[in-house]
């Protein structure tokens, strides 16, 4: 089905500048240390996949305005919703709703996991949650746990659509595929970080306006097509992409006369519309009666251009995806697909590990850190 030679879209062409600056200056020294915790703490296998994800990067990118302090903070997060969707994202719904009750109640209350012989549980407890309680300003962090608490709720929801022990087909119709996604990868939590690190104080009621929420909406809609977009190629590889928007556009009734080619351009259509969408949401913001309410809303609407931004910068030259072959095809926006469905190093790696552990690659992985 994927094969050959694809054009991909020049998204960063389309946006602004990031206000916030290019990079974290911080950065170096976040990666540093972030990544001699990751060599200490975790075992080699899973060290590797970490490593692979470059989130120091992400960090730096999307949060260009953050210390050092709240860098190694929101790594300390970004782990912990990294390993929530390790635990979560090829097991039976019930092992769901067990890992993400266990994952959220610690993050609400580190004594919710006190109990847990879990090894990361406790990690997560005496080491991650500490870090990002010491940078993320008291007033936001109410804000933080409630946007977790949503982002566990929709994990689990996920799964059970995933079984299809509900009456949804969500993988088979964009509309629904953008409504889901919206709160399953995890980057309302991420915004609330990004108010943190900026200093911007908006009360529950604000955030909670129409154009607020549609902004906020649309934003993460750009950050989801970007994603599935350049992570198209490893998803392929991994399984086929099953739930990535370009497959979803090929499953929706509406669309799936589409070739591959033919769905990029549609996601980009998509991003496009969601970006005009966003530009038109804040020029109507009204004012909320106070000059620097005000002015905190506006900064919060460059730090989502910002993330967005920065979300794409990483996808463009992280190992994780791989996007592109050489630098050449980097600058092109050239993406080159084979005709596997699964890669020879992902089927050498399943047979080993089934050999090894009698298991799938995902339960193996599990039992290699947590052991």
């Amino acid at each position: 089905m994927a094969t050959g030679v694809y054009q991909l879209p020049n998204l960063l062409a389309l946006l602004p500048k990031k206000p916030g600056g290019d990079i974290s200056p911080h950065f170096k020294e976040a990666d540093t240390g972030y990544n001699a915790w990751v060599h200490k703490k975790l075992g080699w296998f899973f060290a590797k996949e970490v490593y692979n994800a470059e989130m120091p990067l992400l960090a730096a990118m999307a949060w260009p305005l953050a210390s050092c302090q709240e860098l190694r903070a929101i790594l300390a997060y970004m782990t912990s919703s990294f390993m929530l969707e390790e635990l979560t994202d090829r097991c039976s719904s019930t092992k769901v709703v067990n890992n993400s009750q266990l994952w959220i109640s610690t993050l609400r209350d580190t004594e919710g996991g006190e109990t847990s012989r879990h090894p990361f549980i406790k990690t997560m407890r005496k080491e991650l949650i500490p870090m990002m309680k010491a940078a993320v300003d008291p007033f936001h962090w109410p804000q933080f746990i409630a946007s977790n608490e949503l982002f566990a709720k929709n994990v689990i929801r996920e799964a059970f659509v995933r079984d299809a022990d509900m009456n949804e087909n969500a993988a088979n119709n964009i509309q629904s595929y953008t409504v889901m996604r919206r709160e399953t990868i995890g980057t309302r939590p991420c915004f609330v970080l990004m108010r943190s690190t900026r200093r911007l104080y908006i009360p529950d009621d604000v955030l909670a306006h129409p154009l607020m929420t549609e902004m906020e909406d649309v934003a993460i809609d750009m950050v989801s097509i970007a994603n599935d977009i350049y992570s198209f190629k490893k998803e392929y590889g991994d399984n086929g992409a099953l739930t990535n928007l370009l497959t979803v556009i090929h499953k929706d009734p509406t669309t799936d006369h589409l070739d591959l080619q033919e769905r990029i351009r549609y996601a980009t259509k998509l991003f496009n519309a969601a970006l005009d969408r966003f530009h038109s949401c804040r020029q109507k913001l009204p004012s909320f009666g106070d000059v620097a309410l005000d002015r905190h809303v506006s900064s919060y609407a460059d730090g989502l251009i910002d993330w967005v931004v920065g979300n794409i910068e990483w996808s463009l030259v992280n190992h994780r995806y791989n996007t592109f072959v050489h630098e050449k095809d980097r600058q092109n926006n050239i993406m080159r697909l084979n005709n596997r469905p699964f890669s020879s190093q992902h089927f050498v790696l399943f047979i080993v590990l089934s050999i090894l552990f009698g298991r799938l690659p995902v339960q193996s992985l599990y039992r290699m850190f947590y052991a």
